[in-house]
């Protein structure tokens, strides 16, 4: 069994659309170099952590090597190559986004069903919960959120 992590932050913005596990939903999106899917992100992270391939930046760094507002979806396609997803069977995602801003509980089975459609792995195989700060620091402040994704999985 390997296990991978990861994590992404990124700063609320008015001026950009809000995507989550590869869906646009209400509410703030995020200042970023690609369309700022920090549950995407995070997940794309901790599945090249499984296979210790380095981190999501290496890949794709913010900055003009990336292209402007690239798809996080294009991007975990991307990593599903990378790892050579075909070898790999997932035991379990478990997703914790962190935000006072985003109430994460309304929209988690839609998360969940997507991002089971992308990795074509049954719904019940990944978890997606939300965590508020309290009104402390930059996330409790509302102008940011952050999300961390652990990955379990074997080989083929």
């Amino acid at each position: 069994m390997l296990v991978g992590n990861g994590f992404d932050i990124h700063k609320h913005s008015n001026d950009e659309k809000l995507v989550l596990g590869g869906i646009t939903v209400e509410g703030p999106g995020f200042d970023a170099h690609s369309d700022g899917d920090i549950i995407l992100h995070s997940l794309s992270d901790a599945l090249l952590g499984s296979k210790a391939k380095k981190d999501l930046g290496f890949y794709f760094p913010s900055n003009e090597a990336t292209p402007k507002n690239i798809s996080s979806v294009e991007m975990l396609n991307k990593v599903l190559e990378i790892i050579q997803y075909d070898s790999i069977v997932i035991n379990n995602i478990d997703i914790t986004f962190l935000s006072q801003v985003i109430n994460i509980s309304k929209i988690s089975d839609s998360i969940s069903s997507n991002l089971a459609d992308l990795l074509s792995i049954d719904k019940n195989l990944i978890n997606v919960k939300g965590k508020s700060f309290d009104n402390l620091g930059v996330i409790g402040e509302g102008k940011a959120s952050a999300c961390i994704a652990l990955v379990s999985v074997k080989d083929a």
